[in-house]
């Protein structure tokens, strides 16, 4: 392997660049290996390779090998180990091309789980290698990974420094890889430094080549994860929705799911800022549990997406569980957590929280803005406004208001403008100049609904609602008071729809037509855990808690992978939808099979029965009502412990076989004729 076959620091080496030796092409084990890697099959190669390593079998490029499977499947620590191992070997055979390359990809992977120290050390040692060696590709990846390395420390100027001389070299050298990288990379600096449209422009162009099929998987994927990370972070949604889209095609035509978890964890925030919560929530799932093992600041953002979410729904107790897990691996929770604070009534805690953060903040992730620029502010900004003028302090809401708006001469886009008008809307407001206020608010509104984020524009229209009523026009008032109720009951906005009552009771709008309810079609399931009671007494409350937060996170992850959606707990269980029958099934089969193991594993886990029946109801909001609902709930109370129990109408629907345990006829109370189902054998 030379280092023209090295790719950069957010990928890993190429599957198809990395050659067996010749002594190895006999053996059945590389040549499986290779072949599974070169057609992406990532586990398969795994599996060839780790139960050689544990037998202490796999020669130097093997351990390559192993190393670049177990990244692809989001096994870092395991990839680094086997890249420590591969780099002893090649410094006690004098391979310095080997030791070269190992030791810039070491650099990288600890880069990505946050081992800034370690990664830096692995670069310099890098460095020392490649003293006095004329320059090649290896002084390129070099460069290229200190530019992501200088990203993370936030300094600008250094990581376009190093992104230049990374691209000087690449197309020096006709490496197409490294420069189109390095390219990628010193746009991102450039957006970084308040020169947005100069450094899109290069990151759209490296981009291209990236899901035009010109580069090396591994590379692709990092140069797509700097493109929507800096369009995200930039509030360009649009922007980022169409190269998350492009990419999907580019990873579905090369048969690879593109960065374990990154894409999805995208994906999630813009389904969140599209008002699709329940498939926001499940997306961040998902990517929480791929993340696992790879990058800690991913877990963090997913879970910080999940809170997010939790709050605004009005659903305090998880969204305070989900910020505290995220919290507890080093993501920083606000200003989410500000805002919990100040819905539980805690409003001096708000205040301080929020300045707190607002003073010393932490290291933010790119995706949440461009390292080096202080756009990570503008989220804490917004929080700040809103916490302060509940406390009563003025002053400080407009101070961030302000500096809200002086952002908006460096950024342009659409739901920073939004922000900030809103923002100051509400400021003024406060200070009782609401003709001032509503002009705001109008333009605040007009952004956010050119941005398509309804929970926002329906927040502005709240507040705009607000404005009017100060002003006496209560016909206004009651037009955008009807409009965001429409949308915030429609998501479920609980925390927002308090004070639209508030608002309501307030101009006496009390015939006002609330948003009218649907009628949809769904699969309901119900999930409970059989003698939860006893089960609590046996093992006590720290014990079980314990089980039950694991209980909830793996029926959560099982219903995310299936597209399912939580309505609500429900006692010890879950409400659950689904739009296809057959996955709201083959998601029952899956919690039990996740149950069985964990009991096979680790000696026990509470006995789940579940429930399902497809039929019509009633949506308002975020719940369903409706006989079809009822005769869910009465099927799932009807099952057995350990049982999966379908209605046959369900079953028949589902448009694909399952395997039966029996079937039998049920009376269910408040449903008149007798009911056939059957019991799923998941086993």
């Amino acid at each position: 392997m030379g280092l023209a076959d090295h790719r950069g620091p957010r990928g890993t080496i190429a599957a198809n660049s990395v050659s067996v030796s010749s002594s190895m092409t006999d053996e059945p084990r590389a040549q499986i290996a290779q072949a599974a890697l070169d057609r992406h099959d990532w586990r398969q190669a795994y599996e060839a390779l780790a139960e050689a390593d544990k037998r202490g079998e796999l020669s130097p490029a093997e351990l390559e090998l192993l190393a670049q499977a177990a990244w692809w499947i989001g096994m870092l620590p395991t990839a680094i180990d086997a890249r420590e191992r591969a780099y002893a070997a090649a410094t006690k055979t004098g391979d310095l091309i080997a030791a070269v390359t190992a030791a810039i990809q070491l650099g990288r992977d600890n880069l990505f789980r946050n081992a800034l120290t370690v990664g830096e050390a692995w670069l310099n040692r890098a460095a020392r290698l490649l003293e006095g060696v004329e320059e090649n590709v290896g002084h390129g990846w070099l460069a290229a990974t200190r530019s992501f390395h200088a990203s993370l420390d936030s300094d600008v100027e250094r990581s376009l420094a190093e992104a230049e001389t990374a691209e000087r070299i690449g197309k020096r050298l006709g490496d197409a890889d490294l420069e189109f990288f390095a390219i990628s990379a010193k746009g991102a600096a450039l957006v970084a430094m308040g020169r947005v449209d100069e450094g899109l422009a290069l990151i759209d162009e490296a981009t291209v080549a990236a899901v035009g099929g010109e580069l090396a998987p591994q590379t692709a994927g990092g140069i797509c994860c700097t493109s929507i990370e800096s369009c995200a972070a930039l509030g360009e949604w649009q922007r980022a929705t169409e190269w998350t889209e492009a990419q999907d095609r580019w990873c579905k035509r090369e048969g690879i799911g593109g960065f374990p978890g990154m894409c999805r964890l995208f994906r999630s925030e813009i389904k969140r800022l599209r008002g699709d919560w329940p498939g926001a929530e499940a997306e961040a799932r998902v990517a929480s549990d791929e993340l696992k093992g790879f990058m800690p600041a991913g877990v963090g953002g997913a879970l910080y997406q999940i809170g997010e979410i939790r709050l605004a729904r009005g659903d305090l107790a998880e969204a305070e569980a989900v910020l505290g897990r995220a919290h507890a691996i080093g993501y920083d929770p606000e200003p989410a957590l500000a805002l919990l604070r100040l819905a539980q009534g805690r409003t001096a805690e708000a205040s301080a929280s929020i300045r707190h953060a607002l003073a010393e903040p932490t290291k933010t992730p790119a995706w949440r803005a461009p390292p080096g620029s202080d756009l990570y502010r503008l989220p804490m900004l917004a929080a700040q406004v809103e916490i302060e003028l509940a406390a009563g302090d003025v002053a400080a809401a407009r101070a961030a208001a302000d500096q809200m708006t002086a952002m908006t001469k460096t950024y342009t886009t659409a739901p920073i403008r939004a922000a900030a008008a809103t923002a100051l809307g509400t400021v003024l407001a406060a200070e009782g100049d609401a003709a001032g206020a509503a002009e705001e608010l109008r333009r605040g509104l007009e952004a956010w609904l050119e941005f398509d984020a309804p929970f926002e524009a329906g927040r502005a229209r709240l507040r705009l609602a607000e404005a009017y009523a100060s002003l006496g026009d209560v016909d206004r008032a009651r037009m955008e008071l009807q409009s965001a109720r429409s949308i915030l009951e429609r998501m479920g906005a609980q925390l927002e729809l308090r004070r639209a009552d508030a608002l309501e009771s307030h101009i006496g709008a009390a015939a006002l037509p609330h948003s009218a309810t649907e009628r949809e079609t769904k699969t309901f399931v119900f999930t409970d855990i059989v003698d939860s009671t006893r089960l609590a007494e046996l093992l006590g409350d720290e014990a079980w808690n314990g089980l039950l937060r694991w209980h909830d996170d793996a029926l959560r992850a099982v219903a995310a992978e299936l597209e399912g959606t939580e309505v609500k707990r429900t006692g010890d269980g879950f409400f659950l939808t689904f739009s296809d029958p057959g996955r709201a099934i083959e998601a029952a089969i899956r919690i039990q099979r996740r149950l069985a193991d964990h009991r096979r594993e680790h000696g026990f886990a509470p006995s789940v029965r579940i429930g399902m029946h497809r039929s019509e109801a009633t949506r308002s909001g975020a719940d369903y009502t409706g006989i079809g609902v009822n005769e869910a709930a009465r099927v799932g109370a009807a099952a057995e412990s350990g049982e999966i129990l379908v209605s046959a109408e369900t079953l028949a629907s589902a448009g694909r076989a399952f395997p039966e345990a029996g079937r039998r006829t049920l009376e269910l109370k408040g449903i008149a004729a007798p009911v056939e189902v059957v019991s799923i054998d998941w086993r």
